[in-house]
């Protein structure tokens, strides 16, 4: 059956996890610094690389519903940050607010569940029992000898799609993709190695991890970071699970997933730094100069979000 491309496009602009990165305008408020450097990570010049920082907050709704899975996104999606970034997680701390001890005690066990699994040690952290709402947040650090700027992907550029679709799904909300109970610890920890590889072998010079938003939202937040860069997604090339339709998979928040630029000659060997370790990465679009997000399938095309005429993320009006 062929895909209905306005369906597709609408879904993916009405995704809640895509509406919620609206209101990251309200980052414009904050001082900022030509010095700094970075986006999934903050990449902060050290010696011969760079240090990273990064956090994320849990969905509410997540944390409320399930506390073990939280407390196990709260390591998994600081990892992705890491290593979108090229980088190598070295440790992470928690803050944790929860209403009694048994639901800490579930967050926490996800906590140490997935950071043994991942091999990056809980440092430390904060926690508060009673009282208030439960709330969750996590930061990471990690280093990088060469850098993955989402900002840094350029018109020509092969996009290429890494997954790894060993998994099961979950439905949500949100939409959740897991591969950390279907692959050894040993894989999983060097999964994430095929970014550091393919940064530092020069392969690719841009990645973004995908997210909340999904595939297609998350790719449009790469673009957003660029200078004008439009791209269009080829959704019969997008890697996608056997048992997860197109439409939740757009949509859905993976374990391990990638979105990268690679120059067209070097997009064959980034690849086989995936495939090679049993993950799944395919050119499955292109980078333009239009500053439009683009899905295309059957050989029809249909436009998600044009960045000059509506921004994402940045001020509007």
């Amino acid at each position: 059956m062929a895909a209905d491309l306005p369906a597709l496009a609408a879904l993916v602009r009405e995704a809640p996890g895509l509406r919620a990165k609206r209101d990251l305008d309200l980052l414009a408020r904050l001082p900022s610094d030509p010095a700094l450097d970075g986006d999934d990570a903050a990449a902060i010049a050290h010696r011969d690389g760079h240090l990273l920082l990064c956090g994320e907050a849990i969905a509410p709704a997540l944390l409320a519903a399930d506390p073990y899975a939280a407390g196990a996104a709260a390591v998994a999606t600081n990892v992705a940050d890491i290593r979108a970034m090229g980088g190598r997680p070295l440790a992470l701390v928690d803050t944790l607010v929860s209403p009694d001890r048994a639901h800490a005690e579930r967050v926490l066990d996800g906590l140490a569940w997935a950071a043994g699994l991942l091999g990056v040690p809980v440092a430390g952290g904060h926690l508060t029992i009673g009282g208030h709402p439960p709330a969750l947040s996590a930061f990471c650090t990690g280093t990088a000898t060469k850098l993955l700027r989402a900002r840094d992907a350029c018109p020509g550029d092969v996009l290429l799609a890494a997954f790894c679709l060993e998994g099961r799904f979950r439905p949500g909300p949100p939409p959740l993709f897991t591969s950390l109970r279907d692959r050894a610890p040993a894989q999983l920890r060097d999964d994430g190695e095929a970014l550091a590889e393919v940064a530092e072998g020069g392969l690719c010079h841009a990645a973004r991890d995908v997210s909340m938003p999904g595939v297609a939202g998350s790719l449009l937040q790469m673009l957003e970071l660029t200078d004008g860069c439009g791209a269009t997604l080829d959704l019969d090339a997008l890697p996608c699970p056997r048992d997860v339709a197109l439409e939740q998979w757009l949509v859905t928040f993976p374990s391990f997933g990638f979105l990268l630029a690679a120059p067209p000659a070097r997009a064959a060997a980034a690849a086989e730094g995936f495939t090679r370790r049993g993950l799944d990465c395919r050119p499955c679009g292109a980078f333009d100069e239009t500053g439009v997000l683009r899905l295309a399938a059957g050989g029809a095309t249909a436009d998600v979000w044009d960045l000059a005429a509506d921004p994402l993320t940045r001020p509007r009006g």
